[in-house]
């Protein structure tokens, strides 16, 4: 079974691996929350924590939409102040399901990262099909700088940093079968 923290998930079918990172200690804080159904992951940037500046969610917005034009791979990134008392990949493994039943688009792959803030944690589902390109340790190795940025409070910085190092790792492992698939043929 596969973990990370941090939610990236789209189009994604009932069978997600899950990716977690190291375990983080939590706020001592009960805070409510609403459910995942609740919260809807419209577009690619759900900041719904309040996170994000501005400058980072357009840089975001952009990346991830010539991602998607690109690799037909869906990448969307939410932010939430917590997943009460709900683990942050069950409340992203909701998020994902719900995105990919309100989507029309068939065979496209997906991510979801889910940064509960007041956690400290974060999450990332991957479609299945994904899986072999995006193994835990991958996903853990990528996110160094990520949560480096997270301990500064700089949350646009340390997901702009993640999400294009997800993005140039499949690049390269995707470049890698096409070139090998071609010397097959």
């Amino acid at each position: 079974m596969k973990r990370v923290v941090i939610i990236i998930a789209l189009s994604i079918a009932t069978g997600l691996s899950c990716k977690s990172g190291p375990p983080q200690q939590a706020s001592g804080l009960v805070t409510t929350t609403a459910s995942p159904a609740a919260l809807k992951a419209i577009g690619y940037i759900t900041d719904d924590a309040k996170v994000i500046d501005e400058s980072s969610k357009k840089q975001l917005e952009t990346t991830l939409a010539a991602f998607k034009a690109r690799k037909r791979i869906d990448f969307a990134v939410v932010t939430v102040k917590t997943t009460g008392e709900q683990s942050v990949r069950d409340y992203s493994l909701a998020l994902a399901r719900e995105r990919k039943s309100s989507s029309n688009e068939d065979n496209v792959s997906g991510l979801l990262l889910v940064v509960a803030v007041e956690d400290r944690k974060w999450h990332i589902q991957v479609t299945n099909n994904l899986e072999d390109d995006l193994t835990d340790e991958i996903l853990t190795n990528l996110s160094t700088p990520m949560t480096d940025s997270f301990r500064q409070n700089r949350y646009g910085e340390g997901i702009v940093k993640y999400v294009n190092a997800v993005i140039a790792e499949l690049d390269r492992k995707l470049a890698t079968e096409s070139t090998k698939n071609t010397k097959n043929s």
